[in-house]
């Protein structure tokens, strides 16, 4: 007893002085300013008022005129922030080679669906982003617009026939419902139907899926990969989730493949692509073509990446627009004007002339970035310029982009909704602004996001007023648990038919 007493005693010792002093004392050593680590999650308060990107803000502001980095920690390991925009840029762009890796946790065995597009790096990223880019296309886009078209008029028809004369509506949920809908048509060719069945399947699995968003095992699972693969088989979506979507993809698959169905659309694609000898066997990376699991893995990302981020960027610039009223009747004017040129029609080409809709959802999106950090992890040794600091190989790098556009040094008062800050490409803020993440590993869909955001916001401006009632929360009050900036709870704005 005596003798376990003092191992144990050494133990408790060891790892203490293991944290304490030696791993919380990473950026002491190397001279970096930094925030002071509190065990077990560093200097990241998981369960915070504050959405992880204000706490970053908070560091941000507090270290920028220090220098042009500073260090953080995630949960034991240190964490290396950029301040300095430029050097950003040059990591993620020039010197891309050397930071081609989110570092996310992946688990291709025992969690296939989230071996996708977003997680994979290194050739394994080359293969299927080379492969996946053609249905991103400009004509691609073009052809999708009459379905995406369809489904937003359903959206107009069902809120005008559920409000009364004066009447308010949670437009995060009625937007939900409308996203979900264009990448079911367009990701996996199905009809969800949850613009007129709120309890429709996609919808429920959308819903399920952010509700069952784990920051502490995304996090323990980046921290430990080994472990969490090896020892734990630690998995990031729940069994419901993965086979709903696999069996989806599956099935989907199995049906144009006996009829000789085409759409035209992305699982098209991807069906192009198949190959039925393919496994989910970690050793099947280099072979030709993708395996079922693969395909329903992009199918999952570009659903997941899709509803949300689309969905909050048209609720966010609604409740811009309904808080200031002035830019509201701007946007209508302009939508009006650009539709007559078109003789009335909503066509992609009409679309891409909405350039004053484009200032709002670029002023939207530097507000409020759906995806306000962007994450690297160093593939070999890289010093940053300009500096005496080398990040070592392995090391994870953090670029707070919503920190960049809130910073008043790059965007004076930035608080003030403002879409003339866009008016001029040479305002946008090329080497600070990028709410879609930038070089080799920029959002592949962006064009199709951007089409998406921009015909729903047409085609409600020219049917609705939207005004501020006292059930709408401003600002917004964001959801903790996403690494997402998607609101908590509803967003009530009132709303009048036109």
């Amino acid at each position: 007893m005596i003798t376990t007493l003092i191992l144990f005693v050494i133990a408790i010792i060891s790892v203490y002085f293991y944290i304490f002093k030696w791993k919380f004392k990473y950026w002491e050593r190397h001279g970096i300013p930094h925030s002071k680590p509190v065990f077990p999650f560093g200097t990241i308060r998981i369960g915070d008022k504050l959405h992880l990107a204000q706490q970053m803000h908070q560091q941000y502001l507090k270290f920028k005129e220090k220098g042009p980095i500073f260090g953080g920690y995630r949960l034991l390991e240190p964490l290396l922030i950029i301040a300095d925009p430029q050097i950003a840029k040059q990591i993620l762009i020039k010197d891309f080679s050397s930071f081609h890796s989110r570092g996310l946790y992946e688990n291709r065995k025992d969690d296939p669906m989230v071996s996708h597009l977003f997680i994979l790096s290194g050739q394994q990223w080359k293969r299927i982003r080379e492969k996946v880019t053609p249905v991103f296309t400009s004509g691609k886009i073009r052809g999708m617009t009459p379905t995406i078209l369809a489904i937003a008029e359903r959206l107009v028809d069902k809120i005008s026939s559920e409000i009364k004369i004066d009447s308010q509506i949670d437009v995060k949920e009625w937007l939900a419902r409308f996203t979900t809908d264009v990448i079911g048509s367009c990701a996996f060719g199905l009809e969800c139907n949850s613009i007129a069945d709120p309890d429709a399947e996609f919808r429920k699995m959308g819903k399920i899926l952010l509700k069952n968003v784990n920051f502490v095992k995304v996090f323990f699972g980046q921290n430990f990969p080994w472990f969490s693969k090896n020892i734990l088989h630690l998995t990031i979506l729940t069994d419901q989730i993965r086979n709903f979507f696999f069996n989806t993809v599956k099935q989907n698959v199995a049906y144009r493949q006996k009829n000789g169905s085409q759409r035209n659309d992305f699982l098209d694609l991807l069906i192009g692509l198949y190959n039925e000898k393919k496994t989910n066997d970690e050793k099947d990376w280099d072979l030709e073509g993708l395996s079922i699991y693969e395909i329903a893995a992009q199918c999952f990302v570009f659903f997941f990446a899709g509803f949300e981020t689309s969905s909050s960027a048209i609720s966010y610039t609604l409740l811009e627009l309904a808080r200031n009223q002035d830019i509201q009747k701007e946007a209508r004017k302009h939508v009006k004007e650009v539709l007559k040129k078109h003789n009335g029609e909503m066509t992609y080409e009409m679309l891409q002339d909405l350039t004053y809709i484009d200032q709002c959802v670029f002023e939207t999106l530097r507000m409020y970035p759906l995806a306000p950090m962007l994450l690297r992890v160093a593939n070999e040794n890289y010093r940053i310029p300009n500096t005496n600091y080398v990040i070592p190989k392995g090391q994870s790098v953090n670029i707070p982009i919503y920190s960049y556009q809130l910073d008043p040094d790059h965007f004076p008062d930035p608080e003030k909704y403002d879409p003339t800050r866009f008016a001029s490409k040479e305002s946008q803020h090329t080497q600070i602004y990028m709410p879609f993440g930038e070089g080799q590993r920029i959002c592949i869909g962006e064009r199709f996001a951007k089409m998406t955001v921009k015909l729903a916001l047409a085609l409600l401006l020219m049917n609705f007023e939207f005004e501020f009632t006292p059930k709408t929360n401003y600002p917004p009050i964001y959801n903790t648990r996403l690494p997402l900036m998607s609101t908590k709870g509803e967003m009530f704005l009132g709303l009048k038919r036109l």
